[in-house]
């Protein structure tokens, strides 16, 4: 009986889904004298909503890291839907990279350009992003439906565990 809880606390566990986290899946990589930009976004594939897409700046020789340069990214839906953000470090939190909390608002393909400056050095790169189709509702949140079952099984599991041991 004493381990119920914690059966219950591992699976609570895996129900609980990190909301925002820097890094991820390499969505796009070039070198660009004097950069290397590498793009990245939390999940894959991109769906319509709040996208969390990290930049990472090298510098091609050495591979270290830049921390001074301010990052733009621009997105073109191919009907013509514009948005653009900053990237900033302030809001990654890993510090090597810059990060943006972007509201893509529909699926289809985008023409992605990154602008990034460093004192007076910029460099612009582009391409191509394919945001999928949002998800059904009932698939997207399949963990809050199978929550309540799973919480019922488990009370019937421990009412029978107490039936076993009272007789």
């Amino acid at each position: 009986m004493k381990c119920l809880p914690v059966l219950i606390l591992v699976l609570l566990g895996s129900f609980v889904q990190i909301a925002r986290a820097d890094g991820g899946v390499v969505l796009f990589q070039q070198t660009t004298a004097p950069f290397t930009i590498t793009l990245f976004s939390t999940e894959m594939p991109l769906r319509p909503g709040v996208a969390d897409l990290s930049v990472l700046l090298e510098q091609p020789d050495g591979r270290s890291p830049i921390l001074d340069a301010r990052v733009f990214i621009e997105l073109e839906h191919e009907t013509g839907t514009i948005i653009r953000g900053e990237a900033t470090r302030s809001q990654a939190r890993n510090k090597l990279l810059y990060c943006s909390l972007i509201n893509v608002p529909k699926a289809g393909k985008w023409k992605m350009r990154l602008h990034v400056t460093q004192d007076e050095i910029s460099a612009e790169v582009f391409g191509d992003l394919l945001v999928a189709a949002p998800q059904p509702v009932l698939f997207s949140h399949w963990k809050l439906f199978a929550f309540p079952p799973v919480i019922i099984i488990l009370f019937l599991f421990n009412q029978s565990l107490r039936r076993r041991r009272s007789d």
